[in-house]
């Protein structure tokens, strides 16, 4: 059977029933590893723009904002703001009120104001969604200070170094997600080769799945760099994925000899 080197094997899992023969007969291991190299590729394109979208907004939006931000100093868990009061944070291209800063008490709660975010004199508040919110008390913060100049260094970090701590996590949390799903479908696999008549092992079946999800994989990391929504995203990914490993369980049943390079799905 022909060898086929790692690169090859995402493009040919579009098309190529060999290499599903290749990955049940002839890789070593469960395809975790092959999986986990193919996410860590598929991320770098998201994270690019990521980067660029973040550094643009940044460096062009963001100033506009923070100039608006008055000195607040807390101390011993109360705030303390240089301006008068209440004071608006206002997108600058809808006017609509961002952020509402009082320490005075008069607007307590962010039902008072239309805004999305509440500093009072002892947390600020934001809207999480519609119906949900979160808080953070200022009783821990001992002496502290948020001027214009740290935010800006703080946004600084996070254009310098932002996309590659999201790449982290991205990264380690499709893996494991993914490495999850291979060993639901490993079992659904199962019940194919049941169905096929095939007596393919677990770990083949692993393999197997790994080369079967990696076209929704490529599919996914294309819609998300080119911004399109597909509705039901999920459910049509798993029954690509199903056909997919059907395919090559089917295939791993057949008498062991070598198929026609590059024969077509």
């Amino acid at each position: 059977m022909k060898k086929y080197s790692a690169i090859q094997i995402p493009f040919l899992s579009f098309y190529c029933k060999a290499i599903y023969r290749y990955a049940c007969f002839d890789w070593k291991g469960t395809g975790i590893a092959y999986l986990f190299f193919l996410l860590a590729a598929c991320w770098i394109p998201i994270m690019v723009k990521f980067h660029i979208v973040v550094s643009d907004y940044i460096q062009k939006d963001a100033p506009k904002i923070i100039s608006q931000i008055p000195q607040i100093t807390v101390s011993h868990g109360v705030a303390s703001v240089d301006a008068p009061q209440p004071y608006s944070i206002r997108d600058p291209a809808s006017q609509k009120i961002l952020i509402v800063i009082d320490t005075t008490g008069k607007i307590n709660t962010l039902k008072d104001t239309d805004a999305v975010g509440l500093v009072t004199k002892s947390e600020a508040v934001f809207k999480k969604s519609a119906v949900e919110t979160r808080s953070f008390n200022f009783n821990g913060l001992g002496q502290f200070t948020l001027n214009q100049q740290i935010i800006t260094g703080w946004l600084e970090i996070v254009r310098r170094c932002g996309a590659l701590t999201v790449y982290f996590f991205a990264v380690t949390g499709s893996f494991i997600f993914r490495t999850i799903q291979l060993l639901i479908y490993a079992a659904i696999g199962l019940l194919f080769a049941s169905r096929c008549r095939s007596k393919t092992s677990y770990d083949s079946l692993l393999r197997l799945s790994a080369v079967a999800v990696t076209p929704c994989i490529i599919i996914k990391t294309i819609l998300a760099v080119t911004g399109i929504s597909l509705p039901l995203a999920g459910l049509w990914f798993f029954l690509v994925a199903m056909i997919y490993l059907f395919i090559g369980v089917q295939e791993s049943s057949k008498d062991v000899v070598a198929p026609p390079e590059g024969s077509a799905l």
